[in-house]
């Protein structure tokens, strides 16, 4: 984790490290001119690939679900790992404690709601002051971070955001390999997969798919969460200036666009090649898409997919 303090140290934690940063005041135009990248998504729709695209960008700390490598800045710190948590607990609590109002107050934070945020991201605001005293970019890859984005945007207004998305076939294929995490039919054992369960969204009571919940199997609850969290992204991002906002689809990462994308984020044109090669692959027995349940995955997400220029089987 990186955490504010007033001078330079380093101690380790759980094989992590903590690296702290100066008081060094920056002037607002100088931090504005810092490159500040979040990648959002569904999970399982490349932010694997865009880290490691990020991580290969000179001058740049990127971090995939909090966990990166500090590659610029102090000799003291090159090389130290961080960890800076993947932020469940705003999820959580929205999904499964707070009410749909909680929820549609995320869109412009109130004073409460912001500070609710404020202790889900200090991590992270550390991390990025960290980063803007040292001159160096901040990408953060994380698919649990879509209901910070309208916080984010406020806090930050110089802020790049991708909306990462995947083949919704493929993409809901990969999350049914997860079998504890995704949906169970029972509840896990395993408390790490509880609190990924528990970073799940869930319909809310306006949601027509509320009354059905009880009722879907698998292939629908994952079908359900693939729309509904692109869904939430597009409309957050609607919030977002233009020139803020991109939507990339996985498929059209290759090495002659990545240095649209790098542009887009204000970093320069270098990276590594390698990191293009397919990563973080899911493990576990895939649903298969018979005629059956690709007319569920059509029903919950077929618009969705032609949005995002999909074609539909």
């Amino acid at each position: 984790m990186i955490a504010a303090a007033s001078a330079h140290s380093l101690r380790g934690a759980v094989g992590m490290t903590t690296v702290a940063s100066d008081s060094i005041s920056v002037p607002h135009r100088q931090a504005a001119s810092i490159p500040l990248v979040f990648v959002v998504g569904t999970g399982r729709c490349g932010t694997h690939t865009l880290w490691k695209i990020f991580e290969s960008v000179p001058n740049t700390l990127s971090t995939h679900e909090g966990i990166g490598v500090v590659r610029n800045g102090p000799a003291a710190f090159v090389g130290r790992r961080v960890g800076l948590g993947w932020m469940p607990e705003l999820n959580s609590y929205l999904y499964h404690c707070g009410t749909e109002a909680d929820f549609a107050r995320t869109f412009a934070p109130d004073a409460a709601m912001t500070a609710l945020m404020d202790g889900c991201f200090t991590s992270r605001t550390s991390t990025i002051a960290w980063c803007t005293t040292h001159g160096i970019a901040y990408c953060d890859a994380n698919a649990f971070g879509f209901n910070f984005i309208n916080y984010v945007h406020t806090r930050y207004p110089h802020a790049k955001f991708i909306h990462l998305v995947r083949d919704g076939y493929a993409c809901v294929r990969s999350w049914s390999r997860r079998d504890a995490s995704t949906y169970p039919d029972e509840t896990p054992r395993e408390a790490a997969a509880i609190a990924w369960l528990l970073a799940k969204p869930m319909p809310f009571p306006s949601d027509p798919a509320r009354a059905q919940w009880d009722r879907f199997d698998r292939v629908q609850k994952i079908s359900w969460f693939w729309n509904a969290v692109n869904a939430n992204i597009v409309e957050r991002l609607e919030r977002v200036p233009a020139t803020h906002r991109i939507v990339v689809r996985i498929e059209d990462v290759t090495e002659a666009s990545v240095s649209a994308i790098l542009d887009f984020c204000g970093l320069p044109r270098q990276f590594a090649r390698d990191s293009l090669a397919p990563d973080d692959p899911s493990e576990g027995r895939a649903i298969e898409w018979t005629p059956d349940n690709v007319g569920k995955f059509n029903a919950l997400a077929g618009p969705m997919m032609e949005k995002l220029g999909y074609p539909l089987r």
